[in-house]
């Protein structure tokens, strides 16, 4: 087992022969786990100096911005921390994408004053590219509670570029003959249609993603129609562009609309009210997340789908390709903090133990991790947590590779985020209570895994679908392949993907894909950060959503380059969405719930039976739900 003690760090104890003496003169030599041992305590005692020498401009940073400065500053501090990386990006300006939380406007001109770029502002919300000789500055102010590197999003759509190059060009001959979603044919909404009369008319769709480059290409090749994108909201990327696609494939008069959800998190959550409010949008979909949405507490997103909802509108999003328990391809934790019986000797804090029935402070990272960020989130209300802890990613040598070190003390996020390096491997991660209360934590490695390493045994978790997606009266939508199976396997060893039914309909022997996101969601905090259950943010504590809700088509054909064809739930979310446009055409009085009712009665079970944590409900119908919603046949 490992284990922390006074001799190894991660390694099982150097064994007495090893340290034995033969004669007066004689020395011990320092093993391998001795010298890694070494290297872990001079990297996480040179950044918790930096923790506890913080200024007060300082505490309100991020610990990486604090720490890429100290480095620039403090060549004797880069001697200790050889090989870490703090991960702000420095443009060749000098400057840095941030995210800054203010009072009002005053923030976005005093970021315009310090030589910043204004990237966007809602009220006191300032997404900019500021100098890194100026976050002191503006940290600083009175007006500003925090100043930390741009939070970062990702779509949910699987690369299926790395198929073979005879797959991709059967592919693109497959959307030059076809021009419509598989899905369309394996929902059998295609029939649907026909036998119920509907086909989207009077419903309007929007769509939330990266962007719509080829919106105009698209339409000229007769594959979309008009499209309301709210004003300077077209965004960069076409993932947009091939959702509403799948959109119009299945609902083909329904209404169109489009914004970006990545600009910032605020404008993410300001364009949802907006197509609501401004775009009159009746369904909205969406497959962006942004790695900080916390998993216990509905966040800005979250809280903006709330507010849609709650005015009528049906809301769906991407459960997540984050993998499941079920399938082995989970790379997420979570549970009771359960600190380990020693410490490393001159660090602050305790260590968490992964294993319940031994002594583990790490678990192991796959090589499929490189490059992915890693998350930690625990059981504090969002923006008043009071118990710190710390998040640590550690090289096969024992090196501090990247790290995450907010200080909390009443006023931040119960948030830490690290990423893994792009390359080598033996990667391990490790989380650090440095100081407060015994809390359920959340370790999420995004599109990672955590893996069995030597000594190191893997510890994962179901529950990894979180944030917006979450919602209450969200959709989280997971994935099964329509028709040819995902090209590549997720982890090197890993089993074949399953293919779908095309040109047949989904049936209770279908699969999901492998890489779809698993429940059920904990929840400690209500939006307003009372605790839904006050005094018991444990495990036994708070409350369960039953997410992901239901599941869709993916691995389609669209005509948009990069999505020949179009995998992850990315793609599932819009074929729900198209689904639901045609449930309110064909009964247009219908109520949420009463949608709600018909999509998921007549769902097919794929899973254990009833609601499972992989594929919800199941996956949804066409035909099935429109009579569950009593529209008549024509």
């Amino acid at each position: 087992m490992v284990r922390f003690n006074r001799v190894a760090a991660y390694s099982v104890p150097v064994t007495v022969g090893a340290l034995l003496l033969s004669g007066a003169a004689a020395v011990a030599q320092p093993s391998a786990a001795d010298t890694a041992t070494a290297r872990t305590q001079a990297g996480i005692s040179a950044l918790q100096s930096i923790k506890k020498s913080l200024t007060a401009a300082e505490a309100k940073q991020a610990s990486q911005l604090v720490v890429e400065k100290r480095l620039r500053a403090d060549k004797g501090l880069a001697a200790k921390l050889p090989d870490y990386r703090s991960g702000v990006a420095v443009n060749d300006k000098g400057a840095v994408a941030v995210d800054i939380w203010g009072k009002d406007q005053k923030v976005a001109d005093a970021v315009r004053a310090a030589g910043g770029t204004v990237r966007y502002a809602s009220g006191g919300a300032v997404r900019a590219d500021l100098p890194l000789a100026a976050v002191d500055a503006i940290a600083g102010r009175a007006d500003v509670s925090s100043v930390k590197p741009a939070a970062q999003a990702m779509t949910w759509k699987e690369n299926s570029d790395t198929a073979s190059p005879a797959r991709r060009q059967l592919a693109t001959k497959a959307v030059a003959a076809t021009q419509v979603s598989e899905g369309d044919k394996s929902h059998g909404a295609d029939t649907a249609r026909t036998k119920y009369g509907v086909d989207g008319s009077g419903i309007k769709v929007c769509v939330l993603s990266d962007g719509v480059d080829s919106l105009s290409k698209s339409q000229t090749a007769g594959e979309l129609p008009t499209v309301d994108v709210l004003a300077g909201q077209k965004g960069s990327g076409d993932e947009g562009t091939a959702m509403l696609e799948i959109v119009h494939d299945l609902a083909p008069n329904a209404t169109l609309g489009f914004a970006t959800a990545f600009t910032s998190e605020q404008s993410f959550a300001d364009n949802i009210r907006a197509l609501r409010n401004t775009g009159k949008c009746t369904v909205i979909v969406d497959d962006v997340s942004y790695f900080d949405e916390s998993p216990f507490q509905d966040g800005p997103v979250a809280q903006a789908v709330n507010d849609v909802t709650a005015a009528g509108a049906l809301y769906f999003s991407s459960a997540g390709n984050s993998g499941n328990l079920t399938d082995g391809t989970s790379g997420y934790y979570e549970g009771d903090f359960r600190g380990a019986s020693t410490t490393i000797p001159g660090i602050t804090g305790t260590p968490h133990n992964f294993d319940p029935n031994g002594t583990q402070v790490f678990d192991a990272l796959s090589a499929g991790s490189l490059g992915k960020p890693v998350t930690l989130f625990w059981s504090d209300p969002w923006g008043k947590a009071t118990s710190d802890y710390d998040l640590f990613i550690l090289n096969s040598s024992g090196s501090v590779v990247a790290s995450s070190e907010n200080p909390q003390n009443g006023t931040q996020n119960p948030y830490e985020i690290a990423s893994v390096p792009s390359s080598g491997s033996g990667y391990k991660v490790a989380v650090v209570k440095y100081s407060g209360e015994d809390r359920f934590i959340a370790l999420n490695v995004i599109r990672g895994r955590f893996v069995d390493s030597g000594s190191l045994k893997a510890f994962s978790t179901a529950g990894v679908t979180s944030g917006h997606s979450a919602a209450k009266d969200a959709f989280s939508v997971a994935a099964a392949p329509a028709a040819t199976a995902f090209g590549r396997p997720l982890e090197q060893g890993d089993p074949a993907n399953p293919a779908g039914p095309y040109p047949g309909l989904f049936t209770a022997s279908s699969k999901w894909e492998r890489f779809s996101s698993d429940g059920q969601r904990h929840q400690f905090y209500n939006a307003d950060g009372t605790a839904v259950t006050p005094g018991n943010v444990s495990s036994t504590g708070g409350t369960t959503r039953a997410k992901p809700d239901i599941t869709a088509a993916d691995g389609v054909a669209t005509s948009v380059s990069g999505f020949q064809p179009f995998y992850g739930t990315s793609a599932a979310a819009p074929h729900a969405a198209a689904i639901a446009a045609l449930l309110l055409s064909g009964k247009p009085t219908a109520t949420p719930a009463e949608i709600r009712t018909a999509l998921e009665s007549s769902a097919i079970d794929l899973g254990a039976p009833g609601f499972d944590a992989v594929t919800g409900k199941g996956v949804i119908m066409a035909g099935p739900a429109l009579a569950a919603l009593g529209v008549p046949a024509k």
